[in-house]
């Protein structure tokens, strides 16, 4: 069994726990690439944006092996991603 799965889910815990302290903490505020943005958010959003995409990858090319690894992370990841929608106030569907 490959540690792949493991470290990917262990990424998507350590994201959605950043997430958490990142909502009920304040940090120091720095200028990010033009945007004035908290210390903890620039890792949380870099985690984001690419572990999704890694685990939708690894599920796509491992269609002969069930590896719940990469789906129970990938949900993590979904719930981190609505508790950020949620705190930001990012509405994307604007009925």
């Amino acid at each position: 069994m490959s540690i792949k799965p493991t470290i990917y889910l262990l990424l998507s815990v350590v994201i959605l726990l950043m997430t958490f302290v990142a909502i009920f903490q304040n940090f120091e505020t720095i200028n990010f690439i033009g945007f004035e943005t908290e210390v903890i958010w620039i890792p949380i959003w870099i985690g984001i944006v690419i572990l999704p995409l890694l685990n939708l990858y690894q599920i796509t090319i491992n269609t002969n092996d069930y590896n719940k690894h990469y789906w129970l992370a990938l949900i993590i990841n979904l719930i981190s991603i609505f508790f950020i929608l949620r705190y930001f106030k990012i509405e994307l569907l604007n009925l």
